[in-house]
């Protein structure tokens, strides 16, 4: 896929990804780690998906794996994960569907014939394993930008209503060299109008979901970060957490440049390196700031006063109102299946709309 909204895509298909083995020393090389995410590109493209996540489950106690993906490639998809559940010390595995809006403009966006088609048929395959296996967590991420605010909304009443074993859809703000430039952020306003709605619609689900009373605090978090354009929340990128590029690269987070390789340093003398002890001081003089998750998750969570703080400023022990029928921007199964039909091959030059009235239509 060719999605605009990516930050990644300069590297991309390249021929230098880490081998199996090399990702297997890694592994044997770190300690303890709770959470581990792996992304792409496509993660479950690569054929030792399931072997590399037991590995890390063995070797370093990871109980928590998110993932991600298209939903393109259901058999394979299905397959892997499957085979990483046959882990009996792993607790929760969440695939995460990324959808930008209903058919029409995600196979545009992202510049591939029957996308969202694809994702829903994964979404079907994958309920079929969580019957049997409630450690699998099936959930949905968008990411908002000024062109798919409404396209979101109306997504999200879609899946609600059609998928009754997704638990979440979490909504993410675009980051970094955007593969089309002229996408921009959200206007601050309308992003948090959506999240309210998705909040209240979503309720019943995110009671007693793992994670759910984050979930308030996170989107607060970016909310009030985007508002004060500085950190709200003190950053702990590179000492909580640690990003490995697919080529190796090591660095403390996504927005700041690798610190080294693994192919000509091991992860410890980058990370105890003078480079990474100067990136981390930028860090706690707040000299950056930024809405991602990956890092903003565990800056909360694992600091007391902080998440404290975040509690009160989130009132997380408010009940959200749900949602009045009239609130919801629902899609028809009639116009649903014109805009799957009409879902042609957009091409590797297709270009999202500018104009907003053709963007509605």
């Amino acid at each position: 896929m060719k999605c605009a909204h990516c930050f990644y895509w300069r590297s991309l298909n390249s021929k230098d990804d880490l081998t199996k083995e090399e990702l297997l020393e890694l592994s044997r090389s770190l300690g303890k780690i709770e959470n581990l995410s792996i992304s792409g590109g496509e993660p479950f493209l690569r054929n030792e998906f399931a072997e590399i996540t037991r590995q890390f489950v063995r070797q370093n106690g990871v109980r928590q794996v998110y993932v991600p993906t298209n939903g393109y490639f259901t058999e394979r998809i299905v397959a892997a994960i499957e085979n990483a559940l046959e882990e009996p010390e792993l607790d929760l595995f969440v695939v995460e569907l990324s959808l930008d809006g209903m058919p029409h403009f995600h196979d545009q966006f992202r510049a591939t014939k029957n996308a969202f088609k694809k994702a829903m048929e994964t979404y079907d395959a994958l309920v079929e394993i969580q019957e049997h296996d409630q450690r699998l967590r099936i959930h949905a991420i968008s990411t908002a930008t000024d062109r798919n605010m409404d396209e979101i909304q109306r997504l999200t009443t879609y899946l609600y209503d059609r998928c009754s074993k997704m638990d979440h859809h979490n909504l993410a703000i675009i980051r970094g060299d955007r593969k089309d430039p002229t996408l921009h952020g959200p206007h601050l306003k309308q992003y948090e109008e959506l999240y309210q709605n998705i909040r209240r619609l979503w309720a019943p689900r995110e009671e007693g979901r793992y994670g759910g009373i984050v979930e308030p605090m996170l989107q607060w978090t970016k909310i009030q970060t985007i508002r004060n354009e500085t950190q709200v929340v003190p950053c702990r990128a590179g000492v909580l957490a640690v990003v490995v590029y697919a080529n190796g690269d090591v660095s403390v987070c996504e927005n700041h440049k690798p610190l080294g390789n693994l192919r000509h340093k091991s992860f410890w003398e980058i990370w105890d390196s003078d480079k990474a002890r100067e990136l981390r001081e930028l860090i706690v003089r707040k000299d950056c700031w930024c809405t991602s998750e990956t890092f903003m998750w565990p800056s909360i969570v694992y600091q007391p006063v902080q998440l404290g703080r975040v509690m009160l400023g989130a009132k997380v022990w408010q009940t959200p109102l749900p949602l009045d029928e009239s609130e919801k921007l629902r899609v028809s199964e009639e116009e649903l299946a014109q805009l799957e039909q009409e879902s042609g091959d957009p091409g590797i030059n297709a270009q999202v709309p500018l104009d907003g009235e053709k963007q509605k239509s």
